[in-house]
C-alpha cells in the first residue's frame, strides 16, 4: 500500500499536534490529517467534520483505504464544531477557510479556549487576529509555509490574554527573534510588493486622505518588520 503523504500545509499542522491528542479536524475533506496521525499512533482519536456529506464520504474512503479502525475516527456532518463536544477534542485544526468563518466557528464553541488551535486562514487574516485577541485567545506562533508558488500562514492559538498588535502585525503576524520560520522573509517581501501595487493603484484615483495615510503607514510597518527580520538572520 502506498504511504499516505501530506501537503506541506497539512504536514506543518501535523507536526504540531501533541502526542496522544484527541483531534477535531474541521472541514476535513479527505480526512488526510487525522488518518495520517492515527496511522502513526500520534493521536488517541479524531472527529472529522464538514458541512457537506461529500467530503465526509471521501474521508471514510481514505480511512478504509489505509485501514484505520472505525472506532478511532468519527465522521460528523455539522457546521464547524456544532457537532463536536468539548470532551472529544483537546486539539482543533481548521484549515483552508476564510478568517471570518474561522472566527464564527470558534465563537460558537467557547470551549476551544481550553484547546490547542491550529488555524490556517485563506483570507481575512487581520480580522482573524483581531477577533482572537478581542475574544480571549492568544497567538503563540505563526509559521509561514510555501506550497507551490503560494505562501500560507498557520496560527498556533490557545486561550489567554494577548498583547497589543501593530497594524502591520495584524496584517502579517508577530515575528520573534530566533524562531524557526524559513519562509518568513520571502513572505514579508511578497506582502510588501502586494501593498506597494495596491497603494500605487490607489494613488491613481482620488483616495480618501485618511485611508491613504493608513495604507502608507501599513506599508512602512511591513518594511520595518522586513528590515528587523533580515537583521535577525545575520
Amino acid at each position: 500500500m502506498r504511504e499516505l503523504e501530506l501537503t506541506p500545509r497539512l504536514m506543518a499542522i501535523a507536526d504540531q499536534v501533541p502526542q496522544g491528542a484527541k483531534l477535531a479536524d474541521v472541514g476535513t475533506d479527505h480526512a488526510y490529517l487525522p488518518v495520517y496521525l492515527l496511522l502513526r499512533d500520534r493521536i488517541q482519536s479524531a472527529v472529522a467534520s464538514d458541512v457537506n456529506e461529500g467530503p465526509l464520504q471521501r474521508g471514510r474512503e481514505t480511512a478504509r483505504t489505509y485501514g484505520v479502525p472505525g472506532e478511532k475516527i468519527a465522521f460528523r456532518i455539522c457546521d464547524g464544531l456544532a457537532g463536536v463536544e468539548a470532551y472529544e477534542a483537546d486539539t482543533v485544526a481548521i484549515c483552508g477557510m476564510g478568517g471570518e468563518l474561522i472566527s464564527r466557528i470558534l465563537g460558537a464553541a467557547p470551549w476551544t479556549k481550553e484547546a490547542l488551535l491550529l488555524l490556517q486562514p485563506m483570507s481575512s487574516q487581520p480580522e482573524l487576529r483581531q477577533w482572537l485577541m478581542a475574544n480571549g485567545y492568544t497567538i503563540g506562533r505563526e509559521q509561514v509555509v510555501k506550497e507551490g508558488e503560494k505562501y500560507y500562514v498557520i496560527l498556533t492559538v490557545t486561550g489567554g490574554a494577548s498583547e497589543h498588535y501593530t497594524p502591520a502585525e495584524l496584517f502579517v503576524g508577530r515575528q520573534r527573534e530566533g524562531e524557526d520560520n524559513p519562509h518568513r522573509g520571502a513572505y514579508l517581501t511578497d506582502q510588501i510588493r502586494r501593498r506597494e501595487r495596491a497603494l500605487a493603484g490607489m494613488k491613481q484615483g482620488t483616495p480618501d486622505p485618511e485611508t491613504l495615510a493608513r495604507e502608507e503607514a501599513l506599508l512602512q510597518g511591513l518594511k520595518d518588520m522586513e528590515k528587523e527580520w533580515k537583521a535577525w538572520q545575520r
